[in-house]
């Protein structure tokens, strides 16, 4: 009779357990296809020097959900001294200049229409032309 008992009871937990989970899936399931919450970063960062001081950036980007608003490059000179540019449109490239002769660290996102900012695209370039 306790078998029973136990049998009778391991299965309305089973039971319940088993359609509980079920009902809930459909409160979050909107998130859950192929929607990505975050903005997708730039590929292949790649830089030009037309002369000395001056730096074109390049990258692709690959948007199929069309959450890209705008860009943000950081320049690093060093640890500490470094500028951020924003710039408020989508683009490929961008020319940064008032540069140094020294390598420079440059940080590229991408920044949704929340604000939300991509994984940085990190390479280090110096701008001398040549040795980019």
């Amino acid at each position: 009779m306790k078998r029973l008992i136990y049998l009778i009871a391991i299965s309305c937990a089973v039971l319940i357990s088993g359609t509980s989970c079920e009902d809930m899936d459909s409160n979050y399931r909107e998130y859950l296809d192929n929607i990505p919450t975050y903005s997708p970063a730039v590929r292949n960062l790649r830089a030009v020097s037309p002369q000395p001081g001056k730096l074109t950036l390049m990258w692709d980007i690959v948007d199929e959900t069309n959450l890209i608003k705008s860009m943000r490059i950081v320049v690093k000179k060093t640890a500490t001294d470094k500028r951020t540019i924003d710039i408020p449109e989508v683009v490929t490239e961008y020319t940064v200049t008032d540069l140094e002769l020294q390598g420079y660290e440059f940080e590229v996102f991408t920044i949704d229409g929340y604000g939300n900012l991509s994984i940085p695209i990190t390479e280090t370039f110096t701008p001398i032309p040549g040795r980019e």
